[in-house]
């Protein structure tokens, strides 16, 4: 098995490789310690980074990864076949590439809005970040789960992530002032330094207020905010909607008896998928989820082209899937 060594020229690599994608691999490495990955974890992914990073510069024009299309991934997976690496070994490269390129999706400070590579069957076993579409009825069930036992908190969350599809660091900065009276947010940082509010219905409002009168009056302008057990207020963050997220799982997998992997991305996936699959025009879908471009709205959508050929043929979808 080839190593890094063999792969990368390190002299090389410091003085020409491109500079935004070093950037990208020292802030994707801040975030993973930031979520606890331990320092060997760490280390391997700068080591299978590198080489990308490397092999990019080398053969693939020193692109930044955020402008490596589809056809380049494929290529660098062939790339990487042909220097003979065990398919294990070009896995776990391609699925370090494909974390590094989804944490771009997440992070504001890169205007990056799909991750390209997310699609790409072969590329490796299992897919870095499984893209969930949850049904309208699946939200509709958790919400009214949510608020017959009075987590209007939660309730809230998800109420507002669904309906307005956003990201969470968009729902993240939204703040408590007129929501009550209202059917939008304050105006949130976006993607690419767009700036907007969010919008919601009627029963994410009726959650709000009853969010609000439970929460009581307190200074702190957040819409989010946990109760510790000492009583003290404090507002919620990254880890609270990934932790309720893991609340959601658990719910739907008591309810439909499979796991149903729930993270706060799908949200935005889920809403655009119910709004298209319900005959909503993409040029509509496309102003919900603040995109310049309708095909970048299209990409967040599934793959139905087993559904389509199902059509086609009259049968059922489940005799065209492998």
């Amino acid at each position: 098995m080839m190593t890094m060594g063999k792969i990368v020229d390190q002299a090389e690599y410091d003085a020409h490789v491109n500079r935004e994608n070093k950037a990208i691999i020292d802030d994707f490495l801040i975030e993973k310690r930031a979520e606890g990955c331990s320092t060997g974890t760490l280390t391997q992914y700068r080591s299978d980074l590198k080489i990308i990073a490397y092999i990019i510069y080398k053969d693939f024009d020193n692109k930044p990864f955020t402008e490596m299309n589809r056809k380049d991934i494929r290529n660098l997976s062939i790339h990487f076949q042909e220097r003979e690496l065990s398919s294990a070994r070009i896995n776990r490269l391609l699925s370090a590439f494909r974390s590094s390129l989804e944490f771009c999706t997440d992070d504001d400070d890169y205007d990056y809005e799909y991750n390209v590579g997310s699609r790409i069957k072969g590329l490796s076993k299992s897919p870095v970040r499984e893209i969930t579409f949850l049904t309208e009825e699946q939200i509709e069930w958790l919400l009214g789960k949510l608020e017959d036992k009075g987590d209007y908190l939660k309730a809230v969350y998800l109420s507002l992530s669904y309906y307005s599809a956003t990201r969470k660091n968009e729902v993240n900065q939204v703040m408590k002032e007129g929501l009550t009276d209202q059917f939008f947010t304050n105006a949130v940082a976006g993607k690419g330094g767009k700036s907007f509010r969010l919008f919601y219905g009627e029963q994410t409002q009726r959650l709000i207020r009853k969010y609000m009168d439970e929460r009581g009056d307190d200074d702190i302008p957040n819409l989010f905010v946990r109760v510790s057990t000492h009583g003290i207020k404090n507002a919620c963050g990254y880890t609270s909607y990934s932790y309720w997220c893991e609340k959601f799982s658990k719910m739907l997998e008591e309810k439909e008896g499979k796991k149903i992997h729930v993270n706060p991305h799908c949200f935005r996936h889920s809403r655009l998928e119910n709004l298209s699959k319900s005959g909503m025009p993409l040029e509509k879908l496309k102003v919900l989820a603040n995109h310049n471009d309708v095909s970048t709205t299209e990409a967040y959508l599934s793959d139905r082209t087993e559904g389509f050929i199902a059509d086609i043929f009259g049968m059922d979808e489940s005799y065209f899937t492998s």
